[in-house]
């Protein structure tokens, strides 16, 4: 994404009389200094609550950049061999990482494998100053059990229309619906991925608000189970850099959840250097397809306080 943002510099320096159109209810607002506990709270409150099919009014830049909360499962490794924060084994291997896309347009009741803690990363454009910019990649509206894909985003083998989604003549969200519906069984590997990467410039945005606009057309459906975004491998070991804007549990889940996500912010507490404390969010998830989810910080459950 650094070169829409380089695009974006251009546009700013070029000397014209008429000003590159912002959209104000989406502006770029990247961070100098680090928010409050419940400042990111709030902020993701509204993040959830934008409906925005891009960012600034502009095709190249899909809406994940401004809008939404991008979310991942955590499970720590018994083994201690990386942390949470980091690439698994199997992510280096793969060159992808799994997260879920929640928006009050793309809502899901569970998470992936019914997990209940996790982390949240900044949207690239309101993630402070010196945060590396993730590459996203694709994006399914229901989970793409992508381990058993011959790639991230790739193909399941049985089924080559499986892959990107415009390779199968699916652009819009009422296409894939229908390839949704047409599958007798076995529909989350038979599905396609819309594919959002950076160089399909103009194309991304579209392909992502078609993502968003599939997991609301597929209703209660799409509502019992979360969707997946893939997002490019990161160099691991550089908690300084990383994106990360909150843990987070889920509220009315198991004890060890809240339980985890302590672990999780004192060990990235105890990592960072100089140390960086991220909150712990606590998450409501919606109660139906057309319910609200809320993000609530609670002093209670720190472990040290941002």
């Amino acid at each position: 994404m650094r070169k829409i943002i380089a695009l974006l510099l251009v546009a700013l320096m070029a000397g014209c009389a008429q000003q590159p159109v912002i959209d104000t209810t989406a502006p770029i607002t990247s961070l100098s200094q680090t928010l409050s506990g419940p400042e990111i709270a709030a902020q993701l409150n509204t993040l959830y609550g934008r409906r925005f099919p891009n960012c600034n009014n502009s095709n190249s830049q899909p809406a994940f950049l401004c809008s939404g909360v991008t979310l991942r499962v955590t499970v720590k490794d018994p083994a201690n061999k990386y942390k949470v924060w980091d690439p698994s084994p199997t992510s280096v291997a793969s060159g992808g990482v799994s997260f879920s896309y929640l928006r009050a347009d793309s809502n899901f009741g569970q998470l992936a494998w019914g997990n209940t803690n996790g982390l949240i990363f900044y949207p690239i454009f309101e993630a402070p100053n010196d945060k590396i910019d993730v590459e996203y990649l694709c994006a399914y509206p229901m989970d793409g059990w992508n381990w058993y894909r011959t790639s991230p985003c790739g193909i399941y083998a049985p089924y080559p229309d499986s892959g990107a989604c415009h390779n199968a003549g699916v652009t819009t969200a009422e296409q894939w619906l229908a390839k949704w519906n047409g599958w007798a069984s076995d529909k989350n590997r038979h599905q396609c991925s819309f594919d959002i990467r950076d160089e399909r410039n103009a194309l991304a945005g579209p392909a992502f608000y078609q993502f968003v606009r599939a997991k609301g057309l597929l209703g209660t459906v799409g509502f019992r189970e979360q969707n997946e975004i893939v997002v490019k491998t990161w160099t691991a070991g550089r908690p300084n850099t990383l994106p990360l804007m909150a843990f987070f549990y889920v509220q009315g889940g198991p004890n060890t959840a809240l339980a985890d996500a302590r672990y999780n912010q004192q060990d990235f507490y105890n990592s960072t250097n100089p140390h960086i404390t991220v909150p712990i969010i606590r998450l409501t998830l919606p109660a139906s397809s057309t319910g609200t989810a809320n993000f609530s910080y609670v002093a209670a459950d720190q472990v040290l306080a941002p």
